[in-house]
C-alpha cells in the first residue's frame, strides 16, 4: 500500500481545485444548516461521495476524485452508509444498560448494591470498548463492501467482513492510526482559519474535513484494492 499518497492524490487530479472546492462548500452548507435536518442531506452527499472515491481506487482508476454530477446518486449511497452504521451502533444500547442499572445501584447506600453497582459498570465499560475496537476495525470494510456492491446488504454480512478485515488487519491497523494523524493534521489546517477570524473558518473548517474525508476512503480503497480475500 502507498500510505502517503493518500494524502496527496487529490491534488494529482487536473479538475482538483474545483472538486476540492464543490465539497468545501457542500460540508460548508451542510455546516450552516445543521440546526435543522435539512442539513444532513450535505453530509449523506459527501458520505456518498466518499463511497465512490474508494470503488475507483478499488478500480485503480488514475485519478479517484468522482467528478461532482451524481449528486442523486451520492445521496442515496450516503444515505444507505449512514443507515449501516447506524444499525451497527445500535448494540451500543445494549453495551450501556448494565452502566445504566450499575450507576443506578452504586447511588444506593447500601454498600452491597454499591459493589454489584460497582461490577455493573465494570461489565458495561468493557462490552462498549469491545464492541467499539471491533466495529473500529471492521468499518473499513463495511466501506469497501458498499463501495463495490452499492448494495445495502453488504454492509451486515459478518462474515465476509470479518474475512477482510482479518486477512488485512496489519493494512486495517495502519489505516486507522494515519486517519487519526489525517484528524489532527485538518485540526491544525482548520485552526489557521482562526487567524483570518471567521472568513478563514469559514474555509479551512470545510476544507480540513474534507480532505481528511478523502484521506480516509483513499485508504480504504487501497486495503480493498490490496486484499487477498475477494471483496464482492
Amino acid at each position: 500500500m502507498d500510505f502517503g499518497k493518500a494524502f496527496t492524490f487529490m491534488f494529482e487530479d487536473p479538475n482538483w481545485l474545483s472538486k476540492l472546492g464543490i465539497g468545501t462548500l457542500v460540508i460548508l452548507v451542510g455546516m450552516i444548516l445543521s440546526p435543522v435536518l435539512i442539513g444532513l442531506v450535505a453530509v449523506f452527499i459527501v458520505m456518498g461521495y466518499g463511497l465512490d472515491v474508494v470503488r475507483n481506487v478499488l478500480d485503480g482508476k488514475q485519478y479517484p476524485l468522482p467528478e461532482w454530477e451524481d449528486w442523486s446518486g451520492f445521496l442515496v449511497r450516503g444515505f444507505k452508509l449512514f443507515g449501516a452504521f447506524l444499525i451497527w451502533s445500535l448494540p451500543f444500547i445494549v453495551a450501556m444498560l448494565p452502566l445504566g442499572i450499575g450507576s443506578a445501584m452504586a447511588s444506593s447506600e447500601s454498600e452491597a448494591a454499591n459493589i454489584i453497582g460497582g461490577l455493573f459498570i465494570a461489565c458495561g465499560a468493557c462490552l462498549s470498548v469491545l464492541y467499539g475496537l471491533f466495529l473500529l476495525l471492521i468499518s473499513p470494510a463495511i466501506y469497501i463492501r458498499l463501495a463495490r456492491s452499492d448494495r445495502f446488504d453488504a454492509a451486515f454480512d459478518v462474515g465476509k467482513l470479518w474475512a477482510i478485515t482479518r486477512d488485512n488487519l496489519a493494512n486495517v491497523i495502519v489505516a486507522i492510526l494515519l486517519i487519526i494523524v489525517a484528524g489532527v493534521i485538518a485540526v491544525i489546517v482548520a485552526g489557521v482559519g482562526v487567524v483570518a477570524i471567521v472568513v478563514g473558518l469559514l474555509v479551512t473548517v470545510p476544507f480540513a474535513s474534507f480532505w481528511s474525508t478523502l484521506v480516509e476512503m483513499h485508504l480504504y480503497g487501497q486495503i480493498g484494492a490490496n486484499s487477498v480475500t475477494p471483496i464482492e
